[in-house]
């Protein structure tokens, strides 16, 4: 029998911001169970979890969550999907899911789970195409930034990686579509739209690709973030669309480097060399007002020498991220890297510590500098008193001050904790209204 009553659900999304847009679009195709979301240990009728599995860590974490889910919701019915969920189906079932659907069959969960619940899959319920997360939009709860996904899958097959294994082949969404759902977003309220995808940059739906994007966006009044990009996708004149319309687009790039040795960039896949990603950062601080990197290192990659790790450590000083994620390297299932003469663990170990040391060291002598400054930002949320959001460059500000969420704001950094920013409101920004252009 159908149910009357709102389903509770719970969502548990790990890994990359693709898995959370691809949760928030199977909660907006869950309408019909008028679903109520709840924390995991609610008591909830429904529990999704979307999983990931690019280190042993996230596959741990996988487990951990079907686990703890089982143990706090007896009587749900559990969904786990996502990558882990393409690597290792049976073992999820057998820690207490009722239903594994792996990412290529993504397109099924909806109507698996309404039909669960005594509802009939129609149309509307469904999606429309193979390209899962493309437009569909679940319970807007963040009025200010919204993921809208471009881009699926990776066909670079880098030798450490088993992502192209569990997303397949590169798909692009067609650049119309993108930019109707930005429309929508934006006449929603939303304020900053952040561009995703497994490989963002290679993303081949506008003729001009990922910069073409990126400028039909700015064109339409939104402000407009990438998420993580390959360095041999970002090119000149992507370089050039962001430094011509920051801040609004925004002056921060993600672009992973993983290791400082060039014959290790070449071993492991990487399209790219230590001379290539200096001159394209080096042109990034020159071409970008306000520019700032972050960027990914694993620590140990395969057959790794003590002289290469020092090769890493000396570039990223060199390079002066604001941040970097350290990543300790874990032989993946089927990938060249795995059959590969590896680096003790302890070596991998303490290599990584050295790099987390490295990154402290460089995101404080990027943040200390801001004291004192005047800084924008974009209100995001409150809590206890205090309003917070991020910088263009993606620093996160607390501050005190009379402000709205989603407005623009001054601030005058007066302390910082950590790596956050803290000070006082001084003025709103004058912002232009948004002009409606045709979607090109």
């Amino acid at each position: 029998m159908p149910l009357v009553e709102g389903v509770r659900l719970a969502v548990r999304t790990l890994g990359c911001k693709v898995n959370q847009v691809e949760s928030d679009a199977l909660v907006g195709l869950l309408r019909p169970l008028a679903p109520v979301v709840v924390p995991l240990e609610a008591g909830a009728d429904l529990v999704v979890i979307n999983t990931c599995a690019v280190t042993t860590t996230a596959e741990a974490d996988a487990r951990k969550e079907v686990r703890r889910a089982r143990r706090a919701n007896p009587r749900a019915f559990i969904v786990v999907t996502g990558c882990y969920a393409e690597l290792a189906p049976e073992q999820l079932a057998e820690l207490g899911a009722d239903a594994v659907v792996p990412n290529q069959r993504k397109a099924e969960l909806p109507g698996l789970i309404l039909q669960h619940f005594g509802l009939p899959a129609d149309p509307l319920t469904t999606p429309p195409n193979a390209f899962w997360g493309a437009g569909e939009r679940g319970l807007l709860n963040n009025y200010v930034r919204a993921f809208v996904k471009v881009q699926d899958g990776c066909n670079a097959g880098c030798a450490y990686c088993i992502i192209p294994r569990l997303r397949g082949r590169e798909r692009h969404r067609e650049h119309h579509d993108a930019l109707r759902e930005a429309e929508g977003l934006l006449e929603a309220g939303v304020q900053e739209i952040v561009l995703t995808g497994v490989r963002l940059g290679s993303y081949r739906g506008h003729p001009r690709g990922i910069a073409g994007l990126v400028e039909a966006l700015a064109r339409m009044g939104a402000k407009v973030r990438l998420s993580s990009i390959e360095p041999e996708d970002t090119g000149p004149e992507l370089l050039e669309v962001i430094g011509r319309y920051a801040p609004q687009v925004r002056p921060h790039l993600h672009l992973s480097l993983q290791t400082g040795s060039d014959r290790l960039l070449a071993l492991m896949g990487r399209r790219y060399n230590k001379a290539y990603y200096r001159e394209l950062v080096e042109r990034a601080y020159r071409s970008i007002p306000g520019f700032a990197l972050t960027t990914d290192v694993i620590a140990g990659l395969p057959t790794e020498t003590e002289a290469e790790h020092q090769e890493t450590l000396a570039f990223l000083e060199e390079m002066r991220p604001s941040r970097v994620h350290v990543f300790t390297y874990t032989p993946r299932p089927k990938t060249r890297a795995a059959s590969l003469p590896q680096v003790p663990i302890e070596v991998r170990k303490r290599r990584n510590q050295e790099l987390q040391a490295l990154a402290a060291r460089l995101a404080e002598a990027r943040v200390r500098p801001l004291l004192g400054s005047r800084v924008e930002v974009l209100v995001e949320s409150f809590r206890q008193g205090k309003a917070y959001g991020h910088t263009p460059d993606y620093y996160e500000v607390e501050f005190s001050g009379q402000a709205r969420i989603g407005q623009t704001v001054w601030v005058r950094v007066e302390a910082i904790e950590r790596y956050t920013l803290q000070g006082g409101l001084e003025a709103i920004k004058e912002e232009p209204a948004r002009r409606l252009l045709p979607l090109v």
